[in-house]
């Protein structure tokens, strides 16, 4: 499967068959930044994979229509990746003390999914968990020299739409594949050239 397509799906609206497919190419790479977006890809794809068993196909048909709708104007991911490739250190920065808050914050105003049982608010809550640590390390990464309460503000702030009970279930869910969209886009960035290279057909 090509890989510019394959991002450009996961980018908009992810599926767990795309997760799936983009797994071999990051398995083919070696290294720490290869391992970093493994790691966001398996969280990801078990997420994504949980939340499309435990709906139907018309919940969750409502589900991408509604994360398609909430991403216009809220934060293009493409320039996340231009961003990143001109100045990485700068554009996690920004996306973690500001950006990327705000834009969850725009997100979280779509409220015309229905309502999901409560047992799906587990779901939510170990990939909550997940996406803490995945930030914090990306965190500590991009701002070394950040003051630990200043870290734990920062992240805190980014979770709090997705850990509060004021969001209906389905914006819960557009928050959190945001986040893991925007995370594997950060941890994929740096792969780019490498994964092009491997793909390009031999001379």
């Amino acid at each position: 499967m090509r890989l510019e397509p394959l991002l450009e799906r996961i980018l908009a609206v992810p599926t767990a068959d795309d997760l799936w497919a983009l797994h071999p190419h990051l398995l083919a790479l070696e290294g720490p930044e290869a391992e970093a977006a493994r790691d966001v890809l398996r969280q990801f794809y078990c997420y994504v994979s949980c939340v499309t068993g435990k709906l139907t196909s018309k919940e969750h048909s409502s589900s991408a229509a509604h994360l398609a709708a909430g991403s216009v104007g809220v934060i293009a991911l493409h320039d996340v990746l231009e961003a990143l490739a001109a100045d990485r250190a700068r554009a996690i920065s920004n996306l973690l003390s500001g950006g990327l808050a705000a834009a969850l914050e725009t997100l979280s105003t779509f409220q015309h999914v229905r309502a999901w049982e409560r047992e799906f608010a587990s779901v939510h809550e170990e990939a909550v968990w997940h996406l803490y640590r995945l930030l914090w390390e990306l965190s500590r990464e991009a701002q070394p020299e950040l003051p630990f309460a200043r870290r734990r503000a920062l992240i805190d702030g980014l979770l709090a739409a997705v850990r509060g009970s004021q969001l209906e279930a389905g914006a819960r869910v557009a928050v959190v594949l945001r986040l893991f969209q925007v995370l594997l886009a950060i941890r994929v960035a740096p792969l780019l050239d490498t994964l092009r290279e491997r793909e390009a057909p031999s001379a």
